[in-house]
């Protein structure tokens, strides 16, 4: 499977009151731990969607290619679009991930790319504990189907309209949001215990 990443880090982080994608985790940043999960997953096309952090995170030099949202303030959905309208015609199927779910472990991300229907219009949702969780996994039949979408309802809603299929794992990374710093505080902890 040819697989691409797109990893949405343009939102303005208002219940943070600071960037997530520049969040320090040990000697890195979040934004650094999601892009080496994917390039130790083997995944090697990975966009990154900014806002207006866009200058900040190109000194990063990382190894992806960055798209900045003009627009970030009409929300996520657009993120994805942006990201998904720079896919190449022979990638099979992509990742949306969150910044701000930095600990999905490369294994995870590799067993999802084994797991996908090749050729099916769908998307794999992670789930932990009989929770569904991020990245979600989505065929590139679908692909048009969320360039054409308005936006109500969000992925969500354009993926709910296709097969869904669950994957079970042992990965709590996958439920591991960070949207206050209470939320980021304990992700460090359990990166520092696991690291």
């Amino acid at each position: 499977m040819n697989t691409a990443a797109i990893i949405l880090a343009a939102g303005f982080s208002s219940r943070m009151g600071t960037d997530k994608a520049l969040l320090p985790f040990g000697e890195t940043t979040a934004l650094e731990l999601v892009v080496a999960s994917y390039a130790a997953a083997g995944v090697e096309r990975i966009i990154v969607v900014t806002g207006q952090n866009h200058a900040v995170l190109e000194q990063l030099s990382l190894p992806v290619a960055l798209v900045r949202n003009p627009a970030p303030e009409n929300g996520m959905f657009s993120s994805i679009n942006l990201g998904a309208a720079q896919l190449e015609p022979a990638v099979d199927a992509f990742f949306v991930h969150p910044v701000d779910t930095p600990l999905v472990r490369p294994d995870t991300l590799q067993t999802m790319r084994n797991c996908i229907r090749q050729g099916e219009a769908c998307s794999l949702i992670p789930c932990c504990d009989g929770k569904r969780g991020h990245p979600p996994l989505i065929a590139v039949a679908l692909r048009d189907a969320i360039l054409g979408h308005d936006g109500s309802g969000g992925l969500r809603k354009v993926l709910a309209g296709y097969p869904q299929h669950e994957l079970d794992l042992s990965d709590q990374g996958v439920l591991s949001g960070m949207n206050t710093l209470e939320e980021y505080q304990q992700l460090v902890r359990h990166y520092r215990r696991y690291a």
